[in-house]
């Protein structure tokens, strides 16, 4: 099992999280340290069990895996497309792998 080192704003430090897999987000870009179009994000698990992205904060949030855009409504979002999925959890969502 792989594990990334994921900075936590809250406790000032990085812990580790499980890596889930890599995506690229095609869409709008949206929020200062949101998602931006046409890069790539790294996903991981947190201890409670939840996939979440590594966004361009450096920190984890959940986004939608089907839909990510911000919880405001602010922007209609994109969609995630796979890069790496090594245990195939990515497809599991119903993402189609990047070409």
């Amino acid at each position: 099992m792989k594990y990334l080192d994921v900075f936590q704003c809250q406790i000032n430090k990085t812990i580790p999280l499980e890596y889930v897999g890599k995506v690229k987000y095609i869409g709008e870009t949206f929020g200062v340290d949101g998602l931006t179009n046409n890069r790539e994000y790294n996903i991981v698990r947190y201890k409670d069990g939840n996939i979440k992205v590594v966004d361009d904060s450096n920190e984890d949030y959940i986004y939608s895996i089907i839909n990510p855009r911000p919880a405001d409504g602010s922007s209609k979002g994109g969609t995630f497309y796979i890069i790496d999925d090594p245990n195939k959890e990515l497809r599991s969502y119903g993402l189609e792998k990047y070409d």
